[in-house]
């Protein structure tokens, strides 16, 4: 159950990661931009507004029932997958190896997409905020004045700068996308321990369901403490004693 709560939430933590980072920093710079920046900021309002059941009900729709183009339930021979790699036979058979791979991706699209894209729009709101607090420093500025291109002052300077706080928004989002599974895995029907806890619940199980909920507590905890440990590689500034 674990590795396919695992996952799913690294997958659409990635999926986060690629539509809201890139938004929020285009929306920042595009400040008040009737063309960029508000359609943006329209985008972000349009995904914390969609509940993460109601997306997944309606890729399921679309895309497995009317194009037939996804799985509608099912994750997976992730088991088999994990199999093969403790046995090493992800070298001997590639092909087996690949064609499993690829079963558990197709099961796994439109989850990590669901799940991902609501929790883009939090990323590209907070990534947007980091971005104009960073540009409005005077070092920015002082990159500006001695002539430095535009790309190297945001992608050197900038960007550097806002990951201490992105870094933050990691631990937040790890526990909102754990939240996020319960509902992603119920609807998708798929294996997992957000799927488990609903299950435990609904047959009173409460031993399984306090192991379930213990384990995600685990798992936020271990994840924010790798945060804070992170910030000193981030930013040189940052020791710890």
């Amino acid at each position: 159950m674990f590795p396919h709560t695992l996952v799913l939430v690294l997958s659409s933590a990635v999926v986060a990661a690629l539509i809201g980072i890139p938004i929020g920093i285009v929306s920042a710079l595009k400040r008040r931009s009737p063309l960029i920046d508000y359609p943006l900021r329209i985008i972000a309002l349009l995904g914390l507004s969609m509940p993460v059941f109601w997306l997944g009900i309606l890729l399921l729709i679309v895309f497995s029932l009317h194009l037939n183009i996804f799985p509608l339930i099912g994750g997976g021979d992730l088991d088999g997958v994990i199999h093969m790699l403790k046995n090493g036979e992800a070298f001997t058979s590639p092909r087996d190896f690949l064609a499993a791979v690829g079963d558990v991706l197709h099961h796994l699209a439109l989850p990590a997409l669901a799940l991902g894209f609501t929790l883009a729009a939090t990323v590209s709101r907070l990534s947007r905020s980091a971005m104009l607090e960073v540009i409005s420093q005077d070092y920015i500025r002082t990159a500006r004045a001695k002539g430095q291109v535009e790309r190297a002052v945001i992608y050197k300077h900038a960007f550097r700068n806002m990951m201490v706080p992105l870094l933050t928004i990691i631990g937040l989002f790890v526990a909102v996308a754990l939240t996020g599974t319960v509902l992603t895995e119920t609807v998708f029907t798929r294996p997992g321990l957000g799927k488990m806890l609903v299950d435990s619940i609904g047959a009173r199980d409460y031993p399984l369901a306090q192991g379930a909920i213990t384990v995600f507590t685990m798992i936020i905890i271990v994840v924010n403490l790798a945060v804070d440990m992170l910030y000193a590689v981030v930013d040189p500034r940052i020791t710890y004693r």
